[in-house]
């Protein structure tokens, strides 16, 4: 009887977050001990649920081991990454003989003593599993690591961002692990650098163009499976960058021709591609100009899903001096803040410090006067990938300026208006809403939103230049280097 593994260690790390990534981290953001698939799907547990049934479906044993996420956050310490491992490892060898191994992982996990977290899981597992079938789903803001492609057969990434395709992936990276067990195909790698740290989002042209044309490769043959590995431009490691990956049915050239071909088109709209940004003061202005509301802003510095504190106050800050009456601005992480709004209940008028706690990047806090709108218990809010979500306890606050803030005592991702609603928001009669995240808001956001802008704080990372800031990467990339291209 054919048997399968599955399971998951997941986290990004934002190398330039002081705060460190605990197990504590990882308990609040899902910690299951062989068990994830039998609570409601996950983020992160999602591809699991995928995996058992459709291994289930095909009289397939399924062995299910840990499943540990995090929140985006800083370094993980030492001594929790290997507690992880360790126990990830244990239950891949309480197994026994396994046939297929499928693990959910981001890509981007950096320890204290190890970089590459998710090349060195997949070499132990490999050396302890030399003929299984080793495939994982990666965010596609991973560090595509020689590690990793050494010692999986399979690696299949997002292709969309923000991350609506999490269970289609897992769909592609099921049948093509089957399909190798069963001896239809031999999948081999074939891997271009594409020289370039930067940020694309596929919502709009020329990249929803270049999606399109992956998903039409590998429909018509040309390739088993396609992956652009973005790279987290947050994540200080040597391998740091952007990379095509392309797995061919045996023809490690056809893989290398059409991974080169596609990373050229990545090279070729560098310029268009790259996002524009915008000052908080600019942002705010342009939306305010705006004929109708609501514009979203969106708080790219601050999104926790890039480990940052989702507490800075910059744009609160312009959202006051600019007088936006009206405006809702959130989700921002202040526990301290929410406790004391539970503690005075709906209707109390206080004077508040906000935000401005979690790093230096933050900026400093703001001393408001707020009347406290509503407390919710449980906040809930939809994710990218479609499943429901806990915010944690939350607070809705009003400025004597008509300013609301919507605060959380968890540090998460603003993904979808449901979350403002949730504290009694109707997003539709704001002129501006500011959210905590850097493009996954976009789901969720965009069919009500009058127009999107996108703002950048003075603290954010300044990947692009002038001076690099990483300390373990080289300086060797577009936009610090312009080319040529890598042949």
């Amino acid at each position: 009887m054919t048997r399968l593994f599955i399971g998951s260690i997941a986290t990004e790390t934002n190398s330039f977050s002081p705060v460190p990534t605990t197990l504590a981290d990882f308990e609040q953001g899902g910690l299951f001990h062989g068990t994830a698939t039998q609570s409601e799907p996950m983020h992160f547990t999602a591809p699991l649920h995928v995996w058992r049934q459709r291994a289930t479906a095909e009289g397939i044993e399924v062995i299910e081991g840990l499943a540990a996420a995090a929140q985006p956050g800083g370094t993980t310490l030492t001594k929790v990454w290997h507690h992880l491992k360790d126990r990830l490892i244990e239950d891949i060898r309480a197994a026994g003989a396994v046939d297929m191994i499928l693990l959910n992982l981001h890509g981007a996990m950096i320890a204290t003593d190890e970089f590459d977290c998710e090349g060195a899981l997949l070499a132990e597992i490999r050396a302890i599993c030399p003929d299984a079938v080793i495939g994982c789903e990666l965010d596609l803001h991973c560090h595509l690591t020689r590690r990793m492609l050494a010692s999986a057969d399979l690696i299949v990434s997002y292709k969309e961002y923000p991350h609506t395709d999490i269970v289609p992936t897992a769909e592609d990276l099921w049948s093509l692990a089957l399909r190798m067990h069963r001896g239809e195909i031999r999948p081999v790698a074939a891997v271009t650098d594409c020289n370039i740290i930067s940020v694309w989002h596929t919502t709009k042209p020329p990249m929803t163009d270049l999606v399109a044309r992956m998903k039409a490769l590998e429909a018509d043959g040309s390739a088993l499976s396609i992956s652009f590995c973005h790279g987290f431009a947050l994540g200080d490691m040597p391998e740091l960058g952007s990379r095509m990956l392309v797995y061919a049915d045996g023809d490690a050239e056809a893989a290398k021709t059409l991974s080169d071909a596609l990373a050229r088109q990545i090279w070729d709209l560098r310029h268009q591609t790259r996002p524009r940004m915008m000052t908080e003061a600019e942002a705010v202005q342009a939306a305010l100009a705006a004929p109708r509301g609501p514009v979203v802003v969106a708080d790219v510095a601050d999104n926790p899903g890039t480990g940052a504190g989702a507490d800075s106050t910059y744009l609160l800050r312009a959202l006051i001096d600019a007088e936006a009456r009206g405006a809702v601005l959130g989700l921002l992480f202040d526990p301290m803040a929410v406790q004391t709004c539970a503690g005075a209940g709906e209707g109390a008028a206080l004077t508040l410090r906000i935000g401005g706690k979690f790093s230096a990047r933050s900026g400093p806090p703001l001393d408001l006067d707020v009347t406290v709108l509503c407390v919710v218990d449980d906040l809930r809010q939809t994710t990218v990938g479609g499943q429901q979500m806990s915010c944690g306890r939350a607070a809705l606050v009003e400025t004597g300026g008509g300013i609301r803030i919507a605060m959380t005592d968890k540090r998460v991702q603003t993904f979808h208006p449901d979350a403002f609603a949730g504290l009694g928001v109707e997003l539709t009669t704001a002129p501006v809403v500011v959210v905590k995240s850097t493009q996954h808001f976009h789901a969720g956001f965009a069919p009500v939103a009058s127009g999107i802008f996108y703002a950048r704080s003075p603290t954010a990372v300044r990947f692009e230049g002038p001076e690099s800031p990483y300390r373990h990467r080289d300086g060797n990339y577009w936009p610090i280097s312009d080319g040529p291209f890598p042949t």
